[in-house]
This record gives structure tokens, sequence and C-alpha cells, in this order.
């Protein structure tokens, strides 16, 4: 009898001591650090390591859209097209008219040259409220409509992103290329002249100044910016470019 006892007693205890133990990570836990795991690759430009954690945390959670929009924007990173294209997809239809998704999935149609989705996009997250970078939007709105053969759209787009950002060189670089490509050669060089102040180591808003410069027929002030550019740049395309420029202005 005693044996028996002993035996139970022995029982009770390893049954308590399973019951005692730590439970494992759950599902959705272990998914978490695969995805954490997943943005620290992107952060630091490793996306294949990045797709192979995001997989994994998909694979355990595939009805968490924060984990679909990671791994979309990771596919778009390697120029995966149409891979992201469908994880933005599954991201919203698990998180309906998510403003960053939104905004992201429009940067993706700037990708795939869908101009027309993607300012429709861009739009639409422009005036969401809830949305707390609307130069981004609007930026991609004017670049959308740019390229999309509306530049007096988009002239508005980037004049509305730079009352909400007045110093903000990229826009005004756009803004500057817009004006260039519609024959507006003097408001493009007073908006690459604003950018060049904030930016004046960016080659290549110097090179569009120059460009348009040249177009208003100021050739010795084209001739500086060419020169500067020469010098700066090595053996790069850019640099190649200006020096032609530069050979042919000396010319004349």
């Amino acid at each position: 009898m005693n044996r028996w006892r002993c035996c139970i007693a022995v029982l009770l205890l390893s049954l308590l001591a399973g019951a005692c133990a730590p439970a494992g990570p759950t599902s959705r836990e272990v998914a978490r650090s695969h995805y954490r795991l997943g943005q620290s690759y992107v952060a630091t430009g490793d996306y294949a390591r990045a797709l192979q954690e995001l997989h994994k945390a998909v694979a355990l959670e595939p009805r968490d859209a924060q984990s679909q929009a990671l791994l979309a924007q990771t596919y778009q990173l390697r120029g995966a097209y149409d891979q992201a294209l469908q994880h933005y997809q599954r991201a919203l239809a698990l998180k309906p008219d998510d403003p960053e998704i939104e905004n992201n999935l429009a940067a993706l149609y700037l990708d795939r040259q869908e101009w027309n989705e993607a300012a429709r996009l861009f739009r639409k997250v422009a005036d969401n409220l809830l949305f707390p970078y609307p130069v981004r939007a609007l930026t991609g709105l004017g670049v959308a409509l740019s390229r999309g053969g509306e530049p007096v759209q988009a002239v508005m787009a980037f004049q509305k992103a730079l009352r909400l950002f007045p110093g903000n060189p990229t826009v005004l670089y756009l803004l500057g290329e817009t004006y260039f490509d519609m024959g507006k050669h003097d408001l493009a060089c007073d908006a690459l002249t604003q950018a060049l102040r904030l930016e004046e180591n960016d080659n290549g808003i110097r090179f569009l100044y120059g460009e348009s410069l040249v177009k208003l027929e100021r050739y010795d002030e084209a001739l500086e910016q060419f020169r500067e550019i020469a010098n700066r740049e090595d053996d790069t395309a850019l640099g190649r470019q200006a020096r032609d420029l530069v050979r042919l202005l000396e010319k004349n």
C-alpha cells in the first residue's frame, strides 16, 4: 500500500510540475517576433532575409494586415511589383481604407507606371485627415499627374504641398521639373533656385537649373552651373553630360 501511495505522490508531483511550467509562446507572439526581425532586415537593406522572416510571420498569422503590408513593401523594394501588389491588396482587404497602406500602394502604382491609379489613391490619402504625412501624398499625387500628362493639376498638387511644408527641396525640384516640361523656364528657374538654396550639393537640381538657364539664353550663368557639376562629379554620367555642355557653351 505504501508503495502505491508513493507512486501516486510522484505522479501528482509530475502533474503539478507540468501545470506550473511556463506555457510556450503563442502563434501570434512567434509571428510578431518574425515580423520584428523582418522590420530590422528591411531597415538594413537585407531584403532577402526580410522576406524570409515576413513569410514566416504571414504563414502563422495570415490575417495580420501589418505583416501583409510590410511584406508587400519589401517586395516593392526588391522590384517584385506583382507580388507587392498581391500583398498590398490582401492588407487592404484586412484593413480597408488604411491611409498608410493606401499611400504605399499608390507609390507602387507609380513604380508600375499606372499613373491614373496612383493619382486616385494619392488624392484619397491626401484628403484623409487621419494620415499624418499629407505632404508625401500630395507629392506623390503631383508626380502621378505630371507623368500622366496633367501638368497643371500637378503644379497645383505641388503648390499645396509647399503650403504645408514651404522648405521641401524635393517638392521644389519636382515643381521646377514640371514647369520645365511645360516650357515655363522662368518659373522653373525660380523653383530650382529655391531648391538649390536648401540643397546646394544636389547636382541633379543644379543640372536642371543649368538647363533652364540655357532655355532662357542665360548662357554664362548656365556655364557656371555645369562647370560646378563637372568639378564635383568625376566619372559619372551626370559629370560627363555637364562636361559636354561646358564644351558646347564655351564654343559659343
